[in-house]
């Protein structure tokens, strides 16, 4: 087996992933939950893998030296749509794969966005990829992520829309792929011939909401779920996430997991 092969197959030796992201201070600052990232981090040890930014993978180290520890997902770019007054919507690298790996990393992750000026779009598949490139040099899955972004020239999120951004991925060197859950999400899955993994996105209504989220997503063909705010920001954030956990991999039903 290759070096992807491997470390794919231990995120997935549990069934179903379960990801925790943890890098939104990378574009929304301090947020509630992970102000002191390298203490909270300690809560979701359950995880199946832990997705941080280049430096936070350093401050957190201790935390996945851990024998039982998650996998270690490091995000390699940033994209302009992140500031409040962007216009072309341009993603520029953090970090190289090797300087990942040196950190950690299991996985690595880059985000394609699509929607601006013809140049900027060229820009962006092209740095997705020769990260690919680097990634099969080194063994390291590389996660594709699209999210569609309202704002870039009328850019929303819907079915046709998404279906290209991850077919895209898919089609440039994805291994496994992270997006939005949208109507007509199986269609979605059945369109790439890699994992795709439903993302959480925006802190829900209520933590119920959210089970029932993460339900429905695995009911449609995800191979698992990207939490964010809705765990770290949830009112006890450890016992949240094992709810999650009952849901995806065992099969509870939300009302008795929540």
């Amino acid at each position: 087996m290759r070096g992807k092969e491997i470390r794919l197959g231990r995120l997935f030796s549990r069934g179903k992933a379960v990801v925790v992201a943890v890098d939104h201070g990378g574009y929304m600052g301090p947020i509630e939950g992970i102000e002191d990232l390298p203490r909270q981090i300690e809560l979701f040890k359950k995880a199946d893998a832990i997705l941080v930014n280049p430096s936070m993978a350093k401050c957190c180290g201790s935390f996945f030296a851990s024998h039982d520890a998650p996998l270690m997902i490091v995000r390699l770019n940033w994209g302009s749509h992140y500031s409040p007054n962007f216009k072309e919507g341009y993603a520029r690298r953090m970090a190289t794969v090797k300087q990942a790996v040196a950190l950690g990393a299991d996985m690595v992750i880059a985000s394609l966005l699509l929607g601006g000026k013809e140049e900027a779009n060229i820009e962006n598949v092209t740095l997705l990829g020769e990260i690919f490139e680097e990634t099969e040099a080194l063994g390291i899955p590389l996660i594709g992520e699209f999210i569609p972004v309202e704002g870039v020239h009328g850019l929303a999120r819907d079915e046709e829309v998404v279906r290209l951004g991850v077919r895209m991925c898919a089609e440039v060197g994805a291994d496994l792929l992270k997006t939005v859950y949208i109507p007509g999400f199986s269609r979605l899955v059945k369109s790439v011939p890699i994992p795709v993994l439903a993302l959480g996105g925006a802190k829900m209504d209520t933590e119920l909401e959210a089970l029932k989220f993460a339900k429905n997503s695995i009911e449609e063909g995800a191979a698992g779920v990207v939490y964010g705010r809705n765990v770290f920001q949830a009112r006890d954030p450890e016992a949240f996430l094992g709810a999650l956990i009952r849901v995806i991999r065992e099969g509870e039903d939300p009302e008795e997991a929540s």
